[in-house]
């Protein structure tokens, strides 16, 4: 994917390493959900990162930005050139990384609409589920040992 402004041109360049790589930076073990998390957040900083993870110069692969601060002055310029949102630039970024297979799963574009559309489908009911019952144990358990003393 080719992100362009009059001052530089990016390539943004995915691949399983720095997948791991930015999920890592961000401590999140699943990056679909991190992304989605971030895009519905409008989390700048994450998507600063991101891109910064991903970026290459298209001529010569090296490293566009020297740290993702420096992402930051590209989106002003991106946005303003342009014409975007920063949600715009977090879809089709997203679109970008689901065509090119690393989300869990590769969506069709309904499904790929109805994910972006509806923040809801972003939330991991496992994840929620396992730490409302983690807490619900944790008060049990309290309350049994202030009974008990």
């Amino acid at each position: 994917m080719i992100l362009k402004t009059s001052k530089q041109t990016i390539e943004l360049v995915f691949t399983t390493r720095r997948i791991v790589n930015i999920s890592n930076l961000l401590k999140e073990k699943n990056f679909e959900e991190l992304y989605f998390k971030a895009m519905n957040e409008s989390d700048l900083d994450a998507l600063s990162k991101i891109i910064y993870t991903f970026a290459e110069d298209p001529e010569n692969g090296a490293k566009s930005f020297e740290t993702s601060e420096k992402v930051y002055d590209f989106l002003d310029d991106y946005k303003k050139e342009n014409e975007k949102s920063y949600n715009d630039i977090f879809k089709e970024i997203a679109e970008a990384i689901n065509n090119e297979g690393f989300f869990k799963t590769k969506m069709s574009k309904k499904d790929f609409s109805q994910k972006i559309s509806n923040p809801l489908s972003n939330i991991d009911m496992n994840k929620v589920i396992k730490e409302s019952t983690e807490k619900a144990i944790q008060k049990v358990t309290e309350q049994q040992v202030i009974s008990l003393t």
